[in-house]
């Protein structure tokens, strides 16, 4: 096979997650199989902080192209529609028109050098290939799910630009799931599912006794660590003294101002927790709950089968009530624990959770298998097909 140049477009910060993780398995398998391939990624949206850990160890074979300028709402748009037009607004001004023409000019740059595309998210990495690049596309559909529906009836429609450069303008659409695959099928779209492209890890059978909080990758992190801090004052010790508790911040997110807000936090508090940044999965092993304000991050913990408690607050940018009762609700069903919007309902949620931990997990379990049918392994499973593909051209 003669050398192959990929690049992967991601269209946002769980996005970026998901890219990440497919990113590791392309390399594992290209250079397990001696295969020659170098990659290039350009995160659309995110601040590609998800990325440096494989380019620090294969700076022969990755590369990140960061355009300058962060989308402060980090693209999602939540609220009143006030609200979510000054955020769009804000990110619009302030990162994606001042970044289009940097990502254009790349894209112009490198047309020649990339074989081929592999695009995470939604229609904009396809939109973007068509019009600038014209390469084989293989598109992880991570954006779009059937389980956002009522009355069987899908909650996210595909809009006719989605639908046609899935059907065109795609060699290939990953899909997240059985019953999306069938929509996408039914639709005219080259659709597949061959696992959720999620964490490869093993859980441990039993002692599991850590509970990980996730603060959040956008701006708000700091009023949702203040959340959880309220919350940990008014949580009885009785309920959680048998569990470890450990924060992980983003890895988009400035590490001094983590020690600035956090160490005074820490000071006045009164039981013992730990925390990193950047480490999400190497923690979920060992989880026996997830708390978080985040999308992507409580879908992977629900693809292991652990509960997550997901609290909300009005003004946050990634989740607020519509969020949790008209998608997260919809999409993690029985592995989504309703956390509230002041400390004391999740200082409630949090108790009766640890009290009734275990039939919280089995309906966890029960959840994961029943979507994701147990393929545990969709990452690695993707790129072989990618690149089995390419080497048939």
């Amino acid at each position: 096979m003669s050398p192959k140049t990929l690049l992967l477009l991601s269209n946002g910060y769980g996005e970026d997650s998901f890219a990440s993780l497919l990113l590791e398995k392309l390399v594992q398998l290209t250079r397990g199989c001696k295969i020659p391939s170098t990659f290039l990624v350009i995160p659309l949206v995110g601040e590609g902080a998800q990325f440096y850990q494989c380019r620090s160890q294969y700076p022969d074979l990755v590369s990140v192209i960061v355009p300058p300028f962060s989308l402060p709402n980090g693209g999602v748009y939540l609220g009143s529609a006030w609200q979510k037009s000054k955020r769009f607004i804000e990110d619009y001004f302030r990162g994606v028109l001042p970044n289009s023409g940097f990502i254009l000019r790349e894209l112009k740059r490198i047309k020649n050098k990339i074989d081929a595309v592999i695009g995470i998210g939604d229609f904009i990495p396809p939109l973007l290939n068509k019009l600038f690049l014209q390469k084989d596309l293989y598109m992880v559909a991570c954006a779009h799910t059937w389980l956002l529906k009522r009355s069987n009836q899908p909650l996210e429609r595909l809009g006719r630009l989605t639908r046609h450069l899935f059907r065109y303008g795609c060699r290939r659409v990953y899909t997240r799931d059985r019953l999306t695959e069938q929509w996408f099928l039914q639709l005219g779209i080259t659709a597949e599912y061959l696992g959720f492209l999620g964490p490869d890890i093993k859980k441990e059978a039993v002692n599991r006794k850590k509970i990980v909080f996730l603060p959040g990758s956008r701006k708000d992190w700091k009023n949702n660590l203040g959340f959880f801090f309220e919350a940990f004052k008014e949580t009885n010790t009785q309920y959680i003294k048998d569990f470890e508790i450990h924060l992980v911040f983003s890895p988009g997110v400035d590490t001094q101002d983590i020690q600035f807000f956090l160490m005074p936090l820490l000071k006045n508090h009164h039981f013992f927790m730990t925390w990193s940044q950047g480490d999400y999965f190497q923690h979920l092993s060992q989880s026996a709950l997830v708390v978080g304000f985040a999308g992507t991050a409580i879908e992977q913990a629900a693809f292991l089968g652990i509960p997550s408690i997901e609290p909300w607050q009005e003004n946050a940018i990634q989740a607020n009530r519509d969020f949790i009762e008209n998608r997260q609700k919809l999409l993690l069903r029985e592995a989504l624990i309703p956390g509230g919007d002041t400390p004391s309902q999740l200082a409630r949620v949090l108790e009766n959770t640890l009290l009734n931990i275990q039939s919280y997990q089995k309906a966890a379990e029960s959840f994961s298998q029943k979507v994701w049918e147990g393929k545990s392994n969709g990452g690695m499973t993707i790129a072989e097909n990618i690149i089995m593909s390419l080497t048939n051209q």
